[in-house]
């Protein structure tokens, strides 16, 4: 063999093994890849689980509680929302994920920030309140026309309002039915109350009439003309003309 064949062949080699150390790869360096791998998938895993373990812990607390007005409702609410992404900061924190706690801190603040949004609409709005459920029931609106959104929102609210207190008015002139349908005596009826009193006839039978307690000594004979008797209980004979004495019964 020549010098010359002799140094093509120590270059092929070296060139073979320039070209092999590269792409190879020892057991541990394979296993500390895949490590890597399973790590960074089990922790997706864990934070997606952890979300959802909040977010369902969140909607049950907001279902089994009930209140009588709207507005303690949707405070309380609130109140669990931040007290939610308060919560998950801290457990990220405790798992030295300071990037991910920043990040649901921040959203906690743009939380409080919308909250203050909606009282001011509200407070400034005629509609109050009604305008603030139009203003976020409108998610077309981009944050250009956000002004213009809102004065709709209230012009809509306030319409709401003014067809809620016509239709209560009506409600309230509105007739009674029984009232609506009766004849005309009944109306009158109804309409004009009339009390009658009967006395007693003092001309029939003895004990008609005894529910009425008075006194007779006022009372005039209408047979004799005296007093102190009533013309049924009369002693005087009408053919002779003498009676009972005067004043007596």
């Amino acid at each position: 063999m020549s010098d010359m064949e002799e140094e093509t062949l120590d270059l092929a080699s070296e060139q073979g093994t320039s070209t092999r150390n590269p792409h190879e790869m020892s057991n541990a360096d394979l296993f500390s890849l895949l490590k890597t791998y399973m790590d960074t998938r089990l922790s997706g895993i864990e934070t997606s689980f952890t979300d959802t373990t909040h977010t369902l812990e969140k909607k049950v607390k907001k279902a089994e509680n009930s209140f009588k007005f709207k507005g303690h409702q949707v405070q309380y609410e609130l109140n669990v929302d931040l007290q939610d992404l308060v919560q998950r900061a801290l457990d990220y924190l405790g798992r030295n994920k300071s990037d991910k706690a920043v990040t649901i801190l921040n959203e906690a603040l743009n939380t409080l920030k919308k909250r203050n949004k909606l009282i001011r609409i509200a407070d400034k709005s005629e509609g109050g309140w009604k305008t603030v459920q139009e203003y976020l029931s409108d998610d077309l609106a981009s944050d250009s026309e956000d002004e213009k959104k809102i004065r709709a929102a209230d012009t809509r609210a306030v319409k709401k309002l003014k067809s809620v207190k016509s239709a209560d008015k009506k409600q309230n002139v509105r007739k009674r039915p029984a009232e609506a349908s009766g004849s005309t005596s009944q109306t009158a009826h109804n309409s004009i109350p009339v009390s009658v009193s009967m006395p007693p006839f003092r001309g029939s039978r003895p004990g008609y009439g005894n529910q009425v307690k008075r006194s007779r000594e006022g009372d005039m004979c209408f047979r004799c003309g005296l007093f102190g008797h009533w013309a049924s209980d009369c002693k005087k004979d009408t053919k002779t003309g003498f009676g009972a004495p005067r004043g007596t019964s």
